[in-house]
This record gives structure tokens, sequence and C-alpha cells, in this order.
């Protein structure tokens, strides 16, 4: 069990970095624009293909249900 949760651990570790990587994109794609670089401009167009793929009330849920995950795994 103790190797189960410690691969549960690295992979929520690389999956909070991963979404401060696209984070971080975005940001210096709107300090930067198109001078940001092709790579960074390939991620916003993602994003915007992803964003456009939801209905609103879709993309609420979502950001809805990560934001409560967020919360309740904060430390207190």
């Amino acid at each position: 069990m103790n190797t189960i949760a410690w691969l549960i651990a690295v992979l929520l570790k690389l999956i909070e970095a991963g979404f401060v990587l696209v984070l971080l994109s975005v940001l210096l794609y709107i300090l930067l624009g198109a001078d940001a670089g092709p790579y960074v401009g390939s991620i916003v167009v993602n994003l915007k293909l992803l964003v456009d793929a939801f209905s609103p009330q879709a993309l609420i849920g979502v950001a809805v249900v990560l934001t409560l995950g967020w919360i309740a795994k904060r430390p207190r």
C-alpha cells in the first residue's frame, strides 16, 4: 500500500507541475503576445480549441469541481 500511496503522490505532483506550466505559458502569452514563441502560442491555441469544444455550462462545472478539489486539498 505504501507503493501505491507513493505513486499517487508522485502522479499528483506531476499533474500540478503540468498545470503550473500551462498557467505560466498563458501568462507569458498575455504579457508578450505573439513574441512569446511558437510553443507558448500552440499551448494557447490548444486551450482555445478546448474551451470552444465545451459548452459554457460544462466549462463552469469543470471550474467548480477543480476549485472545490483545490480547496479540499489545501493545508489547513
